[in-house]
């Protein structure tokens, strides 16, 4: 849990597909609510489940940034994320590139294994 409101440090491939998975679940569970209750025309819920999401966007953006430094890019290639097809090659990198072995400028191995010199 420590790191997650923050773009320093690494993730590795695992924290980077669960954590925010699991950012997520209040608003899942919101929305399964609203939905099986047929509550979707109650501005009141609506307000609630946008509510449960918001804390989920900065996590996700934060555990995103980590990631990057993992495979050792900079933070700011964040925004590639935004241009069309190239997206879809970034999520690929970022889900299946295993990250650089031992301590990069970004900071230590997430998984702890120490470069072998």
């Amino acid at each position: 849990m420590k790191n997650l409101f923050t773009f320093k440090g690494r993730a590795n491939r695992a924290k980077y597909i669960w954590y925010p998975f699991l950012a997520i679940i209040p608003w899942l569970t919101l929305g399964c609510i609203q939905y099986l209750t047929n509550n979707s025309n109650n501005i009141l819920t609506n307000i609630l489940v946008v509510l449960a999401y918001l804390p989920s966007i900065p996590i996700n953006i934060c555990i995103l940034v980590q990631r990057l430094h993992d495979i050792d890019r900079p933070g700011t290639h964040y925004w590639l994320c935004l241009i069309p097809i190239y997206n879809i090659y970034m999520v690929f990198l970022l889900l299946f590139k295993k990250g650089t072995d031992g301590p990069n400028q970004y900071g230590e191995d997430p998984l702890g294994i120490k470069e072998i010199a």
